[in-house]
């Protein structure tokens, strides 16, 4: 099936698994609108960690990256013990910012339990081969103030300049 999936999985109380499928309708729309190959537009995944309910990217706690690796599946390591994490993939433009494509599934870490006895059969870390994602920080920027603004355009009002009415342009 060719479909949109972005998904995580509980490995062990400090390692996930995702998984991901972008359907090739949409990557080639993708690559179209921004006219680059798929791996120009740095196809990334970005993990946020949070607390509050309901689950909001603005109300992460922390937000840590991953260049997407090869293939449609990897073992991410790193995460905290009892906490609620949810990924996007999504691609990043030519000014720098983060644009989501798809949203995954929110997990919660099983706490480590001290007194429970690691089973001999279960893998551990070493063993597998896992990505750790790079925790990232974002400036606050003040959106700039534009006085005279439509939801379409920036304007100026018709004091400013006489009015072309024949131009079908705002004359109030």
């Amino acid at each position: 099936m060719d479909r949109d999936t972005l998904y995580l999985l509980i490995q062990s109380p400090t390692v996930l698994f995702a998984y991901w499928q972008l359907s090739s309708r949409k990557m080639s729309m993708i690559q179209e609108h921004f006219d680059k190959d798929w791996k120009a537009l740095q196809p990334t995944l970005r993990f946020y960690h949070v607390t509050n309910l309901p689950i909001d990217s603005c109300q992460a706690e922390s937000i840590s990256e991953l260049h997407l690796p090869p293939g449609e599946s990897c073992f991410l390591s790193g995460f905290h013990p009892g906490q609620s994490y949810f990924a996007d993939l999504g691609i990043v433009n030519e000014q720098g910012q983060f644009l989501p494509l798809l949203r995954s599934n929110t997990i919660q870490t099983p706490p480590i339990d001290t007194n429970q006895a690691i089973p001999s059969q279960q893998i551990t870390n070493d063993q597998l081969h896992t990505y750790r994602p790079i925790a990232v920080s974002f400036q606050l920027i003040t959106p700039e103030a534009n006085e005279h603004f439509s939801a379409y355009s920036v304007y100026s009002p018709k004091n400013a300049y006489s009015a072309d009415t024949d131009s079908g342009g705002d004359t109030d």
